[in-house]
């Protein structure tokens, strides 16, 4: 019996990363690179800089992580993978969108600064990203499935992403996000293509 209960600790053991470790990878890898860009905007430098930058990145990370999946939809519906990368991207989509409106529609550009000075960042963020969705979802230009988008605006969409991947975020799309979007989104146009 001991036995028995010792193979199937290393057979567990053996398998790989538990769900809350990998959530825990994830968590870590996106707090290093909020810090990272935290130090680099505000000119911190050094150890003492980089902790203070994580600390102050540990609550953007947590509210970002409950905000896309409230904003997803996902909160009140079983935990399953979705199976678009649009929706599971959504607020990397709504952002993308917003690049895209702002670049050929000038006059439906918002205001650099949506925020309140008085208001903590991290709010100013969320209210900044649902400006942006009100706005894109007035225009309502493009479809939100990957396959119902054209070849022609999806090579727009693919190109614009490409122009501005060094933009700092002001949203709550990380960098990540917007990477692995404009990944499928090349994947999708070499499928088209080829």
């Amino acid at each position: 019996m001991v036995r028995l209960v010792v193979l199937m600790m290393m057979a567990g053991w053996l398998t790989g990363c538990t769900q809350a470790q990998r959530f825990a990878l994830e968590k870590n890898a996106e707090l290093d690179a909020c810090a990272m860009k935290r130090m680099t905007e505000t000119k911190i430098s050094g150890e003492q800089g980089y902790l203070q930058a994580h600390h102050e990145c540990h609550r953007i990370v947590m509210v970002q992580k409950f905000s896309e999946s409230n904003l997803d939809g996902n909160s009140g519906q079983g935990k399953h993978a979705s199976k678009d990368p649009l929706e599971k991207n959504s607020l990397c989509w709504e952002f993308v969108k917003g690049l895209y409106i702002d670049e050929n529609f000038p006059e439906m550009r918002l205001p650099k600064d949506l925020s309140n000075k008085y208001q903590p960042r991290l709010e100013a963020d969320i209210d900044a990203q649902k400006s942006i969705k009100a706005r894109n979802d007035k225009l309502n230009l493009f479809p939100n499935r990957l396959n119902e988008i054209s070849s022609t605006n999806l090579t727009e969409l693919y190109e614009l992403m490409a122009t501005k991947s060094t933009i700092g975020h002001k949203t709550l799309c990380s960098p990540w996000r917007y990477r692995e979007l404009e990944s499928v989104f090349g994947r999708e146009l070499k499928q088209r293509q080829g």
